[in-house]
């Protein structure tokens, strides 16, 4: 690992990323932190959004729940997080749909789970928007 950070990222249920990367950013409840290797350890609560990565000089784009980072001083970077995804291919009629998904299930749902279920997913969708309208612009 000459350069690099070594980026685990693991859910309650798997081990969702396991490379060497060059740098990570991350979105912590203080707003966001980049680490590189040799970065002073830390560990920080990170908040719903975008996790920013390079891997072999390409960037990446992966958006995470909740959960905490760990830097260790071996150049070690932990992420946990209740559940990590890649955004999907996106347009306007799966956006619509989406929409009208969530609409309908807090017009008609009394069902608390069901109403969390349907606020992540606009969450969801909303961060996959932006990492859509960024490449677009980029």
């Amino acid at each position: 690992m000459h350069n690099k950070l070594k980026l685990t990222i693991v859910s309650a249920e798997e081990k969702l990323f396991d490379q060497e990367v060059d740098f990570v950013t991350l979105p912590t409840t203080n707003g966001l932190i980049t680490i590189l290797k040799d970065h002073q350890p830390l560990i920080s609560k990170l908040d719903f959004g975008e996790m920013v990565y390079q891997l072999n000089g390409e960037r990446h784009q992966m958006l995470l729940t909740q959960g905490f980072v760990n830097k260790k001083p071996d150049n070690q970077v932990l992420v946990v997080v209740d559940s990590a995804f890649s955004s999907r291919e996106l347009n306007d009629e799966k956006v619509k749909a989406a929409i009208a998904k969530a609409k309908e299930t807090y017009r008609i749902s009394k069902d608390k789970q069901e109403l969390l279920m349907a606020e992540t997913s606009l969450k969801q969708l909303f961060w996959e928007l932006q990492i859509a309208n960024k490449k677009k612009h980029s």
